[in-house]
């Protein structure tokens, strides 16, 4: 194992990677996967304690302000807490004390706290609405609930895309545009060689809670802006910043937006249309009141998420493909293979991602080529 890992950060270093950052990232990534190895595991134990008989109890809570509307409200509330109280000390050493440990962050405890109090409400919000509407549509249209909900999340994920950088994001970090007009005016004439329009070109002030470079194209349309950390341009030069926002550009030249969203609806349909026959063949076994009873939530959870998990590798093979194709695309725009290569290095070695993943891991986890692929990529290179 030793003479492996030895050859494995020989080849690293030869290609420009910081060999005991490479070593430190690994055991990163470990204690990280470990970490949710055990929130995934209180999860699915939650829900399976649930589904032995106490969720009719906690439905019979969820019914003390009467049937419908009001109960699945309740309801998902009450099942939001009973899965996220356990996970509360995983969230705090995977959240806060690993990302210290490790110098990706440098949040104290109260900002840090004001964060996930932020994220708690935002999340619970969204869970209340999706299981009111989702319990809605199973009551009311208990044949094709499945196809409606489906057509329901591809509005609500198209709103999140569009809003989310100016009403989520803002919540977070702050923005401000960027006041380097050299740097500006490349980045919009780069957007303008590739037939794409942005509103603006931000900074934001992310080392107030992160060593984490940052920086791509987020929203849509009218909101679609150019976002970059002060932790990337305090750290890269012009031409490795072209480099990243000329991969970011590739996906909307390519059109991969269009494909990835194509195919996630495709998975999404596929997987609702199988939760839709779990919750037919086991409502009668479990006890429920048929598929559209608010206990069989538990078991509707865990069916999306099993679904998730076995659609996730195939999403990720097309997606890693797409992400090499941009590559090649940023190379060939910017013409400077040797500030893509620089880039992929530097936002690894900055970032502990792991550069050299097993194989496996990578066709299974993966959703971009590990910066080793990318990286012997850009060598290989001509024009």
């Amino acid at each position: 194992m030793e003479v492996v890992s030895e050859t494995r950060s020989a080849r690293l270093a030869a290609l420009g990677f910081d060999a005991e950052r490479q070593l430190l990232a690994r055991e990163y990534r470990r204690k990280r996967v470990a970490l949710g190895a055990i929130r995934i595991v209180a999860y699915v134990a939650v829900s399976v304690w649930l589904l032995t008989g106490f969720t009719f109890q906690v439905k019979a809570w969820a019914s003390l302000f009467g049937a419908g509307i009001p109960q699945y409200a309740l309801y998902a509330i009450l099942l939001y807490f009973l899965c996220w109280v356990p996970v509360v000390p995983v969230g705090l050493v995977g959240g806060f004390v690993l990302e210290r440990k490790y110098g990706m962050s440098v949040q104290g405890l109260r900002s840090w706290l004001a964060d996930v109090a932020k994220s708690l409400g935002i999340g619970l919000a969204f869970t209340v609405i999706s299981v009111v509407v989702l319990f809605l549509l199973l009551a009311r249209f208990p044949e094709v609930w499945w196809v409606l909900a489906w057509a329901i999340s591809l509005v609500v994920g198209f709103a999140v895309t569009w809003l989310g950088p100016v009403l989520l994001a803002p919540l977070f970090f702050k923005f401000e545009p960027l006041r380097d007009e050299t740097l500006v005016s490349r980045l919009r004439a780069l957007a303008e060689r590739a037939g794409t329009k942005v509103v603006a070109v931000y900074r934001m002030v992310a080392s107030a809670k992160t060593t984490r470079a940052l920086g791509g194209l987020a929203g849509l349309g009218r909101t679609r802006r150019i976002v970059l950390s002060d932790t990337l341009l305090d750290r890269y030069t012009p031409e490795e910043i072209e480099s990243v926002i000329a991969h970011e550009l590739a996906h909307y030249v390519n059109r991969d937006i269009a494909r990835l969203s194509v195919a996630g609806a495709a998975a999404s349909l596929l997987g609702l249309f199988f939760v839709d026959r779990v919750l037919r063949a086991a409502a009668p076994t479990l006890g429920f009141d048929g598929i559209a009873d608010v206990a069989a939530l538990p078991l509707l959870a865990l069916t999306v998420a099993a679904v998730s998990t076995g659609l996730a590798p195939a999403l990720n093979a097309l997606s890693r493909r797409l992400e090499a194709a941009a590559d090649a695309f940023a190379i060939r725009m910017t013409g400077k293979p040797e500030a893509f290569r620089t880039t992929m290095v530097k936002i690894h070695d900055q970032n502990l991602g792991v550069a050299d993943p097993h194989p496996l891991l990578e066709s299974l986890f993966y959703n971009h080529p590990s910066g080793r692929r990318r990286v012997e990529a850009a060598f290989r290179w001509r024009p």
